[in-house]
């Protein structure tokens, strides 16, 4: 499909020709719509199997203040619509990971015997699928996904979006199209509210001034944010725990190539960079010897594990002391003694680590940095422990952050497989021969530099980021809003925007509120837009594509 065809598609040709890009609202709602693009498989508005896919599932809930239902609180809110919902109950069901249904095809009505083929299609088919308006695999296509004819003050709603790019990374692009604002039907308190506002004017003209006016949406407030734990709340920063839990066997002391220093060294070397930019406040202050509000522990483990440090903000604790031997060092330094017997087992590591970060406070974030060369468990044996630990299970841990120091590359392949669980899990895969560089920076500065393993560790601990926060008038628009096409960044910590990767997982979550203050001006008006997606193939593209940039002088916005 070329730019023109993308561009010249109008919100009516949407509504009538859904073959063509996906799925677009229909009546009084809010609905989404997925374009794909692939340049070389895109023939005819079909999209080639196995080329480029988007994906989506979401859950929406609502807050009419009814007994039990707290503002603050999404998980008490009435659910309004969910995909995917066999059950039609409006919860999500649950959604099944690849390793999952290795295991147990059976879950999503598989013979126990299907084949990779069939495991890989119903996994897919979990997922709404935008090349038709019947979704595909084991789902019919539902919608629209967010209505809002009917709202009243003081009432609230969020969805969280989950995004799915299949078979290449592929950039994003967010749009907000096809407003509508509806007014609705005159009485007296109506009339006389909006007679306040535009003087006293005839009905006719009264509507007329409500509708270029658009108060709803003005009235509205709305925030959209990148949800990376998929939760549906918005997390801007709190107290956090984390745990690293490093492999403690023999290879981890090996030499690294380039420098010729250890493998444990660096790695040491590497950790109390980051225990100093949190003392420091990544050089905001002056060094005090306290990480907080960040605390950290440290787990040792083999086919055994030893906790040495439960989360502390006491930076000497941190660090630690250099005894010559394990048994006699404390802290980081007891990396540098390979004293534990055995292999690697991961799933010993997860329970460890997660008992660890079960001393953190309920209400801190809790994130585990597990660090290892290589391992000697079958993957589903690895995301089964990662995925019972969950805070979302019942378990500790919110967050994974695994770092690969060096493994082969059947390790690798295992450990990056920590992105399919929900949630913002992270594999940051550092070879033999970037090691080196992942602690004291690229031997040739002009080169690009290989992400440090400190500042992977930083990006894992932030706080979600806020794409938009205002009215849901100004959300939808050209200037400040997402109208125009808003390029969405897969990791925002690092320079320049960058791809969203392949058979990852990852949300985005809007919020909106129409206060208690609001008066009769507003009663019975709607609002119907469009929320609108566009994936493309990172390879051969630079992601300055803008399919919904808009004629004249508004600028689409760039990512914050």
């Amino acid at each position: 499909m070329t730019d023109d065809k993308l561009t010249a598609l109008t919100r009516r040709k949407l509504l009538s020709g859904l073959g063509a890009v996906g799925v677009a609202s229909a009546g009084a709602g809010l609905g989404t719509t997925a374009f794909f693009n692939d340049r070389e498989g895109f023939e005819g508005n079909t999209l080639s199997a196995g080329a480029f896919e988007l994906r989506m599932d979401w859950q929406q809930s609502y807050y009419t203040g009814l007994p039990g239902q707290d503002p603050d609180d999404h998980t008490t809110w009435a659910p309004v619509n969910a995909y995917p919902d066999l059950d039609g109950d409006d919860r999500q069901d649950p959604i099944y990971a690849r390793y999952q249904l290795t295991e147990d095809p059976t879950l999503l009505g598989l013979p126990a015997n299907a084949d990779p083929e069939a495991i890989e299609a119903a996994y897919r088919g979990q997922f709404a699928s935008f090349e038709g308006t019947d979704g595909s695999g084991n789902h019919e296509f539902v919608g629209p996904v967010i209505d809002l004819d009917d709202v009243k003050p003081g009432d609230r709603g969020e969805i969280t979006i989950s995004k799915h790019v299949f078979d290449n990374p592929g950039y994003l692009w967010l749009n907000a199209g096809g407003v509508e604002a509806q007014i609705g039907a005159l009485n007296d308190p109506k009339r006389e509210a909006l007679k306040e506002i535009h003087g006293d004017l005839p009905d006719a003209d009264l509507v007329a001034a409500a509708e270029a006016e658009e108060q709803l949406a003005k009235e509205i407030e709305a925030t959209l944010w990148y949800d990376d734990d998929c939760d549906n709340f918005l997390d801007e920063g709190s107290d956090t725990c984390i745990q690293f839990v490093v492999d403690n066997t023999d290879s981890m002391g090996s030499t690294a190539p380039f420098s010729g220093d250890l493998k444990d060294d660096l790695l040491i070397d590497a950790i109390e960079t980051y225990i100093g930019r949190l003392d420091t406040a990544d050089g905001a202050e002056s060094a005090d010897g306290d990480t907080a509000p960040f605390s950290v522990g440290l787990t040792n483990w083999t086919t055994v594990a030893d906790t040495v440090l439960l989360p502390t903000s006491d930076v000497s604790d941190i660090v630690g002391v250099d005894g010559g031997n394990y048994a006699d060092s404390t802290g980081l330094q007891t990396i540098d003694y390979q004293s534990l017997d055995a292999g690697t087992d991961i799933p010993v590591a997860i329970e460890a680590g997660a008992d660890a970060l079960a001393e953190c406070p309920e209400a801190d974030s809790r994130i585990m940095v597990l660090i290892t060369n290589g391992i000697n468990v079958e993957t589903s044996d690895f995301l089964a422990a990662a995925s019972d630990n969950l805070r979302q299970n019942g378990g500790e841990i919110d967050r994974f952050l695994i770092v690969g120091f060096g493994p082969e590359e059947d390790d690798a392949d295992t450990l990056a497989q920590i992105a399919t669980l929900p949630g913002d899990h992270k594999f940051m895969h550092v070879t033999d021969a970037d090691i080196d560089q992942a602690i004291n920076g690229p031997a040739d500065p002009s080169t690009d530099p290989v992400t440090s393993v400190a500042e992977e560790i930083g990006f894992t601990a932030d706080g979600e980021q806020v794409i938009f926060e205002g009215s849901l008038y100004d959300l939808l628009g050209p200037q400040d809003g997402i109208a125009g096409g808003y390029p969405l960044d897969a990791d925002r910590n690092r320079e320049g925007r960058q791809c969203y990767p392949n058979s990852d997982t990852r949300c985005i979550a809007l919020e909106w509120h129409l206060p208690y203050e609001v008066g009769n001006e507003i009663q019975g008006d709607s609002i119907v837009f469009d929320l609108e997606f566009y994936a493309e193939q990172c390879r051969h593209n630079d992601g300055s594509d803008n399919p919904f940039e808009l004629d004249g002088d508004a600028d689409p916005q760039t990512p914050a």
